[in-house]
């Protein structure tokens, strides 16, 4: 049946009406969605904007990107292949341009540009012709212009090897940088090796998260920085400041060249990354149902933290408190949020803006704005009331999809623009426009045009005399992208008066790989001399280019700044550019380490030179250790080399170490790790002292932890009956439970069970992971659950999972009789999401109660799961994610694994002492695996591991509401619908 747009418009605004603003859980009636102008109209935006329909369907349909040339004509890329790339590359995805003729802000001409594309994802216009990210390509299509654009030759490959692991994670985003690259978005989990076709697989660039750039043309490509989790909007503010939104993990990063970022998993390229730099907003956005108005720091509010779409408004008409702040769309909030940018340090500091639009209709799904001509900005709205990527075609409208235009009082209408027909003196003068439409598009034809001796003379005129380093640095910009910045005045403007000036100059004389020996000297004087903090941090980017073997002055003059040591940026961005540094010469590297003013960078020296696992570099730790005069430094010392050694059970002693060790160990801040080197070394000695500091309960906990695990790590086969007897000590206990699997002795399994009644319910859990670790282990558990010593609700789906991972027939036999089989087939799973939808409905109006669903939750998920900032990191973090979505909700619980990551795949270990170990794999490489498990994040030995299984299907089990009552699962469901933690019920 169909229903008439005028019913469907007054069934959709009648359900916002009656909906409960103050209900938590799920919507009891899911709305139906709006026609095209009825959802501008429900849109609400601050006094003085008014939102406009510019396009609806069918006129367009699944936007998913969009671009404005310099006739400010908006591109529209239709992507109708997502999900699943089209077989053979014959998609039907398309691009349109729209042209509004009038400035009235609806759309007057329509055009088909081309059709038959395969999972477009990103566009940008430019340089005769149209960029196209359609995995595996990025494709050039040249264009001849008029008044209806038409292709002019086929697409051509520029780059392929772009990944579809995740369709939604691929190449996105376009936009063109002030340095005249193109730059782009990458997700974390599609797995790209990118080059020119035809270049071999060692010769590609790898990038699987993170900012990238191509330059157009010199057709070079480069990861410009790595990190995040899915961006999906990257742009620049009046400074050239690069910022990212990103979804899933804290929203905003500022993007600076060389960088590496908080992932959402897995593990950076470079194993010596050591730690990352974390995103740059001061606040998180929660889930609210209402707006949030306050420009509070440190705030939550706003609808959730998966982000869409970056527009740093510079359109120059809106009121001045708009400029310059970043507006991104709020994908479960349905609401454009905006942050305030400040400067802070090297970088900048987001914080929370009153949200800018709510879009009042929670199919919205925004996935990008820009500013255009007349200062006002578009928004593309892709609508679906699938929030989420499912990888199932059928779940996603393709008739949907919206183009909305957000205007102020302020903005003039405009037409007939044509940037193209400007003479270049004229795009001169474009670049002093307080409006960057015009700055960025006629930086873009000069470029295009290259070199001109009357621009350039007119630019380098506004360089010197403007008094505004925004217009400034458009000069300088538009000098370098048409290639008029000679190295002469770059190595002259390294003095200037400006530090943005400065700072950019840096960046731009080394675009073209190693910098010349005059550039190299200039940057060891600003390095050493230079007073501000954001032009060390452009030499920092810079000194990644520079040949390692050059880099030690740059290096020692970059660590010698105390005032960096509390920067956002700097302590890390320097070790980026020292990390090459031990390899090249440990003794050099560790005596500039001993002089650095900035923290962990001599524990990150030490560790990387340990890391190198010859008697050499361990022999240039000891004598690093006999120089250093400070206890601080010893340390720094000792954590960073004890934390590369920490995967391998035994290493040779280096000479001298007894005696140091003995010296060393009079400081009572150092003696857990001499006393750990000294395990891994091979000590007898510190053996002993170890066993007794872990058995005697007058020492303090944090001690006694270190001191087992320096103990598990070197295998003491004297260890076990120390760690039966700590299961009488609470503080120990769970410790003790997550080490016993190591050692296969009789009488252990009968030793947790003897203790198990009382234990807390965390430590149960660290119990059952134990006792499933080992076959005779399990049976001795499974026998318990027939004499009811352990009660069968407390078994898992994670921990009969482990089990069934034995694959032993007699247990899988005995605990199918005891706990029960796991139905696996879709129609069952099927009917029993639409069972438990029934059980949910059941409860009425108010079907659950959070606090008890909170106690649920701590049970059964918060092992693997992150909510409001509590719970295990084996999966994601739940607080951002679409959970108020009853279906959402249910699909994810009880069929996990219909889109499983590589990094939350269930990893098997099979180890040569018989255990098997189940988790993550976080980190690996040639010597090691690290996992996180059910327990605890674990690094396991390569040489310990008989075998590693990746498993085809998700760490998080199927069957995990088997166990609960019909009001568990309720209560659950309904906690996870909360906008805001619950209190735990009262005992």
């Amino acid at each position: 049946m169909q229903i008439s747009s005028a019913f469907r418009a007054l069934f959709s605004l009648a359900i916002l009406a009656t909906a409960s603003a103050e209900d938590p859980g799920f919507d009891q009636i899911r709305f139906a969605g709006l026609p095209p102008d009825r959802a501008a109209q429900a849109m609400t935006a601050p006094e003085g904007f008014t939102v406009k329909l510019f396009a609806g369907e069918p006129d367009v349909q699944q936007p998913i990107a969009m671009a404005l040339d310099a006739r400010g004509r908006l591109w529209i890329a239709e992507s109708y292949t997502y999900p699943i790339p089209a077989p053979n590359g014959e998609g039907k995805d398309r691009i349109l341009v729209f042209e509004d003729k009038d400035g009235d802000g609806t759309f007057d001409r329509r055009t088909v540009f081309i059709e038959g594309l395969n999972l477009v994802s990103g566009m940008e216009v430019g340089f005769g012709g149209v960029f196209v990210g359609a995995a595996p390509n990025l494709l050039f299509i040249p264009m001849q212009d008029g008044d209806e654009p038409r292709p002019a030759g086929e697409a051509k490959v520029l780059l392929d090897g772009w990944g579809t692991q995740d369709t939604h994670e691929t190449l996105n985003t376009f936009t063109w940088g002030p340095d005249g690259w193109l730059y782009g978005c990458h997700g974390v989990f599609t797995h790209s090796k990118v080059g020119k076709p035809g270049t071999p697989e060692d010769q590609r660039t790898k990038i699987n998260a993170g900012i990238w750039r191509f330059h157009p043309v010199r057709q070079e490509f480069e990861v410009f920085a790595e990190g995040t989790s899915n961006p999906w909007g990257v742009d620049f503010n009046d400074y050239g400041q690069a910022f990212a939104t990103a979804c899933v993990i804290p929203h905003l990063f500022h993007v600076i060249q060389g960088a590496r970022y908080h992932r959402q998993a897995g593990q950076h390229f470079n194993p010596h990354t050591y730690d990352d730099i974390k995103n740059c907003a001061d606040h998180l956005h929660y889930a609210s149902k209402t707006p949030h108005a306050g420009n509070r720091r440190s705030g939550a509010s706003g609808g959730g933290h998966a982000h869409c779409g970056a527009m740093i408004y510079l359109g120059g008409s809106w009121p001045a408190e708009y400029r310059g702040q970043i507006f991104m769309n709020n994908i479960h909030g349905a609401r454009i949020n905006m942050d305030t940018l400040a400067r802070r340090g090297s970088g900048w500091v987001a914080g929370h803006g009153p949200d800018f639009l709510m879009a009042n209709d929670e199919w919205s799904q925004i996935l990008n704005l820009r500013s255009g001509p007349d200062g006002s900005a578009y928004m593309i709205d892709w609508y679906d009331k699938q929030a989420c990527h499912t990888g199932k075609p059928g779940d996603h409208d393709r008739s949907n999809g919206r183009i909305f235009k957000v205007t102020h009082a302020n903005d003039k209408r405009i037409s007939g623009v044509d940037l193209s027909k400007l003479t270049s003196l004229e795009l001169v003068a474009l670049q002093l426009s307080p409006n960057d439409w015009y700055v960025r598009t006629a930086r873009r034809l000069l470029q295009e045009r290259g070199p001109d001796p009357q621009a350039t003379s007119a630019l380098r005129e506004v360089l010197k005399t403007n008094p505004d380093v925004a217009r400034q640095l458009r000069a300088l910009w538009a000098l370098h992208v048409t290639g008029s910045l000679d190295e002469p005045t770059g190595l002259a403007l390294l003095r200037h008066e400006n530090e943005w000036v400065r700072a950019w100059t840096v960046q731009l004389l080394s675009e073209r790989g190693a910098p010349s020996d005059a550039v190299r000297g200039e940057l060891v004087r600003l390095a050493r001399e230079d007073a501000s903090q954001v032009v060390r941090l452009y030499v920092m980017s810079a000194a990644q280019k520079v040949p390692a073997e050059q880099r030690w002055d740059l290096v020692a003059g970059l660590v010698s700044h105390a005032e960096d040591a509390n920067d956002h940026n700097l302590p890390l961005m320097a070790w980026y550019a020292a990390e090459p540094l031990p390899g090249l010469d440990a003794p050099k590297a560790l005596r500039t380490a001993l002089g650095a003013q900035l923290p962990k960078f001599l524990n990150f020296t030490s560790r990387r030179t340990a890391a190198l696992a010859t008697p050499d570099a361990l022999a240039t730790i000891v004598h690093a250790l006999r120089e250093a005069k400070e206890t601080s430094q010893q340390l720094a010392i000792l954590e960073g080399m004890n934390e590369a050694l920490r995967p391998q059970t035994r290493v040779a002693m280096p000479a001298g170490w007894e005696d140091l060790a003995a010296t060393l160990s009079a400081r009572i801040s150092l003696r857990d790790e001499v006393l750990t080197a000294s395990l891994r070394f091979g000590s007898a000695r510190a053996l002993a002292a170890l066993r007794t500091r872990v058995a005697d309960p007058s020492v303090k906990i944090a001690s006694r932890t270190a001191a087992l695990q320096a103990l598990l790590a070197a295998k003491d086969t004297e260890l076990a009956p120390v760690l039966r007897s700590l299961l009488d000590q609470p503080t120990m206990r769970g410790a003790a439970l997550r080490a016993l699997p190591q050692y296969d002795e009789p009488g252990t399994p009968e030793a947790i069970l003897a203790v198990y009644a009382k234990l807390e319910p965390s430590e149960q859990r660290e119990a059952l992971a134990a006792l499933a670790s080992r076959p005779a282990w399990a049976r001795a558990l499974v026998a318990a659950l027939s004499e009811e010593k352990v009660p069968a609700r407390d078994i898992t789906a994670e921990i009969a999972r482990q089990i069934r991972q034995l694959k032993q027939e007699d247990l899988d036999r005995a605990l199918d009789r005891q706990w029960g089989a796991v139905r696996d087939t879709p129609a069952e799973k099927l009917k029993e999401i639409a069972r438990y939808k029934a059980v949910y409905k059941a409860g009425g109006s108010v079907p659950g109660d959070a606090r008890t669903g909170r106690a649920v939750f701590n049970r059964v998920c918060v092992q693997c799961h992150t909510i409001f900032g509590e719970g295990g990191k084996i999966g994601p973090d739940l607080t951002g994610s679409n959970r108020a979505n009853l279906d959402y909700a249910l699909e994810n619980i009880v069929t996990p694994n219909a889109v499983i990551p590589n990094e939350y795949r269930a990893a098997n270990l099979r180890m040569k002492d018989g255990r098997v170990v189940t988790g993550t794999i976080k980190q690996q490489d040639a010597t090691s695996v690290t996992l996180a498990t059910l327990t605890e994040a674990t690094t396991l030995p390569r040489g310990d591991v008989e075998s590693l299984e990746l498993s085809d299907v998700s760490m998080m089990p199927e069957g995990l509401l088997n166990g609960l009552t019909e009001k568990e699962v309720r209560d659950l469901l309904y906690y996870l619908a909360s906008p805001a933690q619950a209190p735990l019920p009262t005992p």
